[in-house]
């Protein structure tokens, strides 16, 4: 089987079903909120600068100076937006939707992924119109502002290429390039995908020893495309600000709001404190004073260095943090009850989902789990957000819907359940 299959319509129709389904959800809520349509954040005065001057700058406000902040692509998609609708209300408007669109898609893949995984296409579609219809974690799928909607459609795209090629035991070097491509263009948009993209190599490598050659020329075509997508940027970083920076600059500084005397594990309640200001430049004058002062690449070197000090002097400090963080991640606060409540049913029935998976022999076990596990590891050592960690429900809700369905297989069966509870 190749890496792009014909597509049978059945697939087809579930995807553009699910799709039109989550858009219509996204886009009612995005229009039904009340206006003016307002965004802000670091991606946002880059995206702006770019529309405006053409320069990839001022992530913490006007004439603060060049930056590698956000990784390129995200603020650079937005900068088109505001070229086309000017600053205003209307490319607000514009950007959230675009995340709505995004979002959708993500969950429109679903049907093709669990096809792709060898499970049936219901599982896919219950799982597609689960996560269409219940956009709980609202904020992050129907707001462009950050890059964790697109995030998500990079995910899933990634996911399913890779379940294609290793559900069929083929890892043939056009393929390799097709998901080099995609892998490349996903760590324009988050350098979390790089740890994703390393535990998938490992997991193949362990899954299909017996291929090893052939996993491992598919690997080194993607980590060279990965490389092409990402050395322009490098080399216009080294140009602009001394520092050839493969990825974004910002580590030092999350590391270090995250881990000090002031902050707690959870950042929107961070945010929300007075004393916040004196720690991020986006918030803080003072802060973006020095990142003026002493130039991007020094000021985040040094926020690096006070961050591994105080985690230093404050060892178990920083393990409470890390375990509220851990907690955080997997079992969000949410504004509303009933959000943290299904957010959590979430997590146990997708982890549930996955162990059955590993029971029967799924190739998706081991890609979903090394998914999981890479993409949420940097979050357990900075401030979480519910945003954090949605590009990672598709998969959640794939893996729910597979254990609600394996149960109700077994109530009826009354005994184990059998591969075949629904049909592809």
């Amino acid at each position: 089987m190749g890496l792009f299959p014909k597509c049978r319509r059945p697939v087809l129709t579930a995807c553009v079903i699910v799709f039109v389904a989550g858009l219509g959800v996204r886009l009612a809520l995005v229009l039904s909120a009340p206006g003016p349509h307002q965004v802000g954040g670091e991606p946002i005065g880059i995206a702006q600068s770019l529309a405006t001057t053409g320069r990839y700058a001022d992530a913490y406000g006007t004439g603060v100076g060049l930056t590698a902040h956000c990784a390129p692509l995200h603020p650079l998609l937005l900068s088109v937006l505001f070229r086309i609708f000017g600053p205003g209300e209307h490319a607000a408007l514009a950007v959230n939707v675009f995340a709505s669109v995004a979002a959708a898609l993500a969950f429109a893949f679903l049907p093709a992924l669990a096809v792709a995984s060898r499970l049936p296409l219901f599982t896919g579609v219950l799982a597609g119109i689960g996560g269409a219809l219940l956009p709980v974690n609202y904020w992050p799928q129907t707001s462009g502002v950050f890059d964790a909607p697109f995030t998500c459609v990079a995910l899933t795209v990634l996911c399913w290429l890779l379940c294609l090629t290793s559900t069929a035991g083929r890892f043939a070097k056009y393929d390799g390039f097709v998901f080099g491509i995609a892998a490349g263009l996903a760590c324009l948009l988050n350098p979390v995908m790089i740890p994703v993209l390393v535990a998938w190599f490992v997991v193949c490598v362990v899954r299909h020893r017996q291929q090893l050659r052939r996993v491992l020329w598919f690997f080194a075509i993607t980590a060279l495309c990965v490389i092409s997508f990402l050395a322009p940027w490098a080399a216009r970083n080294y140009v602009a600000l001394g520092s050839a920076i493969w990825t974004r600059s910002n580590f030092g500084l999350e590391l270090q709001v995250s881990n000090n005397d002031i902050t707690t594990a959870d950042l929107e309640r961070n945010v929300r404190l007075p004393e916040f200001g004196l720690l991020h430049p986006f918030i803080g004058e003072g802060e973006r004073q020095k990142v003026r002062a002493m130039g991007e690449v020094a000021y985040q070197r040094q926020k690096k260095t006070e961050a591994i000090a105080w985690i230093t002097a404050h060892k178990e400090r920083f393990l409470v943090l890390t375990a509220e963080r851990f907690r955080l991640f997997w079992l969000p606060g949410m504004r509303r009850v009933w959000q943290s409540a299904i957010e959590a049913a979430l997590t146990v029935l997708g982890l549930a989902g996955l162990a059955l998976l590993f029971w029967k022999g799924y190739d998706l076990a081991w890609i979903a789990s090394a998914a999981l596990i890479a993409y949420s590891a940097v979050y357990y050592i900075i401030q979480v957000s519910p945003r954090y960690r949605f590009p990672l429900e598709p998969i959640l809700f794939l893996l729910s819907a597979h254990c609600l369905l394996s149960v109700i297989a077994m109530a009826r069966r009354g005994r184990e359940p059998r591969e075949s509870y629904g049909a592809v």
